[in-house]
C-alpha cells in the first residue's frame, strides 16, 4: 500500500470516530432527558417514531445529494443539521420543540447515510482502482464501535459534574451532553473542511457548476418518486425467494427489538436507580458495555456458524437467545437486568454478520442495492410502528409487558431464520439474467 493510501485511510478512520463520538455521548441519555422534562413514555414513543418516519421518508431523496453536491458538502450539511437538532433538544421544554429537534435529527441521519464512506471509496479508487477496501472499512467499523463506547462512558461523567439542577429551567444537567454534541459537530465540520476533497468523479459538482440547484432538486424529486418503485421491486424479489422473505421478516423483528430496548431500558433504569439524573451515570456505563458486547458478538459470529454447522441455525439460536435476554431486561434486580442487557447486544452482534452474509448469498448482483434499500426500510418502518405503539401499550400496562412483546417479536424473527435454507434463492434470483431486464 502506498503512503498516500495509508494517509487517506487514517483520515477516514479519524473522521468516522469524530462522526460517532457525539452520538455515543447522547444516545444513553435521550430518553432520560425527555422523562426529566415531564414527557410520558407514550409521548417519547411518538417522538421516536417521528424521527424514524423522517429518516425513512428522506433516506432515498437525500441519497442523490452526495452525487450532485459532492460528498464533502453533504457531510458538512449533515453535521450542521445535527448540531442544530442537538441545541434544540438541549433547550426544549415542550413536545412541539422536541418534535422539531427530532425531525432535524432524522434529516441529519438521512443526509449522513453513506457520504463519508462513499468519499473514502471514491478517493481510494482515484489513487488505485485495484486497491483492497477491506482494511480501511474494517478499521472504520472498529473506530465506530470504540467511539460509541467512549461517548457513552463519558456521558454519565458529564452529567455528574455538570453544575446544573436535575430539573427545571431551560438548561438542566441532562442537557449538557447535547450541547457538547453540538460542539463536537463543529469539530467534525472543521476536520471535514481540512481533510475531505471530493474525488475527480465529483469535482464538477462544486458551487461554481451552473444549474447546480436545479440538478439537486431534480435528483431529489426523482429519488422520492423512486421510493414506491424500489419497495415494489424488493417485494417482487422477496416473492420469488422464501429465504429473502425470511431475512426481511427477521430485519423487521430486529427493528422492533432495537426500538423497544432503546425506548424502555432507560425508563427501567430510572425506576430502579431513583430518577433520571441518578440513573445517567450507571446507564451510560451499561450502554458502553452493550456496545462492547455487540463488537464481541460480531467477532464470535464465524465460530458460532462453525459450531452450529450453518449460518442460519447460528443466527436463529442467537436471535432466540437475544429475545430471552430482552425479556429479562425487565427484571426488578439491577444486576440481572444489566446482565440481560449486555447479553442481548452480544447475541444480536452474532446475528449481524451471519444475516448479512446470507442476504448477499441469496441475492444476485443486479438486485443487491435494491434489497439493501428495502432491508433498511424494513428496519425503519418496523421501528416506527413499534415506537408509536409501544409507549402507549407500556403506559397502559407495564414495562415488563413491553419488554415481553418486543422479545416475542424477536423470537418470531429468529424462528423464521431457523427454517431458512441457504442457496436455492440465489439461483432463482440470478436466473432471469438471461431474459430481458425486469
Amino acid at each position: 500500500m502506498t503512503s498516500e493510501l495509508r494517509h487517506l485511510r487514517r483520515r477516514f478512520v479519524a473522521l468516522t470516530a469524530l462522526r460517532w463520538l457525539p452520538t455515543g455521548i447522547t444516545a444513553p441519555l435521550l430518553v432520560l432527558l425527555l422523562s426529566a422534562r415531564g414527557l410520558s413514555l407514550g409521548t417519547i414513543g411518538l417522538l421516536t417514531a417521528l424521527y424514524s418516519a423522517t429518516t425513512f421518508l428522506l433516506e432515498l431523496p437525500t441519497g442523490g445529494l452526495a452525487d450532485v453536491l459532492g460528498r464533502r458538502g453533504v457531510i458538512i450539511g449533515s453535521s450542521v443539521v445535527a448540531a442544530a437538532a442537538s441545541i434544540i433538544i438541549a433547550f426544549a421544554t415542550s413536545p412541539a420543540w422536541f418534535a422539531a429537534g427530532f425531525m432535524l435529527h432524522g434529516l441529519a441521519r438521512a443526509l449522513d447515510s453513506g457520504p463519508l464512506q462513499a468519499w473514502y471509496v471514491d478517493s481510494v479508487h482515484a489513487i488505485d482502482p485495484a486497491a483492497d477496501l477491506k482494511p480501511g472499512l474494517s478499521r472504520s467499523a472498529v473506530a465506530e464501535s470504540a467511539s460509541l463506547a467512549l461517548g457513552a462512558i463519558a456521558a454519565g461523567a458529564v452529567v455528574t459534574i455538570a453544575p446544573l439542577p436535575p430539573s427545571g429551567g431551560p438548561l438542566i444537567a441532562l442537557s449538557v451532553p447535547f450541547l457538547l454534541k453540538a460542539g463536537l459537530s463543529a469539530v467534525q465540520i472543521a476536520a471535514t473542511l481540512a481533510w475531505v476533497q471530493d474525488a475527480p468523479t465529483h469535482a464538477g459538482t462544486t458551487a461554481r457548476a451552473p444549474g447546480r440547484a436545479t440538478r439537486v432538486l431534480a435528483r431529489s424529486r426523482d429519488a422520492a418518486r423512486d421510493v414506491p418503485a424500489t419497495v415494489a421491486r424488493g417485494v417482487r424479489i422477496a416473492g420469488a425467494s422464501r429465504a429473502v422473505r425470511r431475512l426481511l421478516v427477521f430485519t423487521g423483528a430486529l427493528g422492533v427489538a432495537l426500538a423497544g430496548i432503546e425506548l424502555l431500558a432507560p425508563a427501567h433504569a430510572s425506576a430502579l436507580l431513583g430518577g433520571e439524573t441518578d440513573a445517567a451515570g450507571a446507564y451510560s456505563v451499561l450502554v458502553t458495555a452493550g456496545f462492547l458486547g455487540s463488537a464481541a458478538g460480531g467477532a464470535l459470529a464465524p465460530l458460532a456458524a462453525r459450531l452450529a454447522r450453518s449460518d442460519a441455525r447460528a443466527a436463529a439460536f442467537a436471535a432466540i437467545g437475544g429475545a430471552c435476554a430482552l425479556a429479562a431486561v425487565a427484571a426488578p434486580l439491577a444486576g440481572v437486568a444489566a446482565g440481560a442487557f449486555v447479553a442481548f447486544y452480544l447475541l444480536l452482534g452474532v446475528t449481524g454478520p451471519l444475516t448479512e452474509s446470507m442476504l448477499h448469498a441469496e441475492v444476485g448482483a443486479r438486485e443487491r442495492a435494491t434489497m439493501l434499500s428495502v432491508q433498511s426500510m424494513a428496519l425503519q418502518s418496523a421501528a416506527l410502528v413499534c415506537t408509536a405503539a409501544l409507549g402507549a401499550i407500556t403506559g397502559a400496562t407495564s414495562l415488563a409487558v413491553g419488554f415481553g412483546l418486543t422479545g416475542a417479536a424477536l423470537a418470531a424473527g429468529g424462528a423464521a431464520l431457523g427454517r431458512l435454507r441457504p442457496g436455492a434463492a440465489a439461483e432463482a434470483v440470478q436466473e432471469p439474467n438471461h431474459a430481458a431486464p425486469r
